[in-house]
């Protein structure tokens, strides 16, 4: 389940941008450009989920998520001058899945509330380049289960939630081309062992402008991460999620 924190964090940070956002359509002339993306993201996941002793593998294709997924949002905001920029990217997902293992012999079912939040702040390096700085957030509930499919005595359940911050830093690059279309491409790396292992986060889309305030965006994203905490053993409170998420998005962009 979704902590009360992240809960907390979204409550805290909405209204500053729903402020900033409103306050923005009735002056732009203080400099700064703003956008709000909503979009939807056909993601595979693939890699492994670890409560305790119970390892689940995790292989879901594009097809595969939308039989498991349960909800899903996902929207970000992004301001920015000819100096700075501002983004805040959120993304919730409710996934149920299942795959087997050890050749068929057992059976994984995996369960997981996954809420993303990610924050930058961008300076410009040149026209079309920038370096950013900030902070990516990860909020797993996560339930695992093991059973076997050939009447072995096996039925293994754990439960887990877990939440932490990943500092990060990249770049982005944004060229316009053509009549009404933008090219925009970002990386980002994070983590180095203050909440996750590693982290890093790759985006590539086009965007067409379709009239002054409404386009369509068009792209491609990769977010992969490695979080360990605990300890093994018996009476341990050892978790691990090593996992990639990556997909094909189309959204819809308002500027003002």
């Amino acid at each position: 389940m979704i902590s009360i924190r992240s809960i907390a964090w979204l409550a805290a940070a909405l209204p500053g941008l729903l402020i900033s956002f409103c306050a923005s359509a009735q002056d732009g002339s203080d400099g700064w450009r703003h956008n709000l993306y909503i979009y939807g993201m056909g993601a595979a996941i693939d890699g492994t989920a670890q409560i305790g002793s119970v390892e689940v593998p995790v292989d879901l294709s594009i097809s595969d998520l939308f039989d498991a997924l349960e909800f899903g949002a996902m929207a970000a905001y992004r301001a920015e001058n000819d100096v700075w920029s501002f983004s805040a990217d959120v993304t919730f997902m409710g996934l149920a899945g299942r795959d087997t293992t050890e050749g068929g012999r057992l059976e994984g079912v995996m369960d997981v509330d996954q809420l993303t939040l990610m924050g930058t702040v961008g300076r410009r390096m040149s026209e079309n380049t920038e370096f950013l700085f900030g902070f990516a957030y990860f909020d797993l509930g996560v339930d695992l289960r093991v059973t076997s499919t050939g009447g072995l005595p096996v039925d293994l359940a754990a439960s887990r939630d877990a939440d932490w911050i990943d500092p990060t830093i990249g770049l982005r690059y944004n060229r316009p081309f053509g009549n009404n279309w933008r090219l925009n491409l970002r990386g980002d790396i994070g983590g180095f062992g203050v909440g996750s292992d590693l982290m890093y986060h790759l985006l590539a889309n086009v965007q067409w402008q379709v009239s002054e305030t409404v386009g369509m965006v068009f792209g491609y994203r990769l977010i992969d991460f490695d979080y360990e905490d605990g300890t093994s053993g018996v009476g341990g409170n050892y978790q691990r999620y090593n996992l990639t998420e990556q997909g094909p998005l189309i959204g819809v962009s308002f500027s003002f």
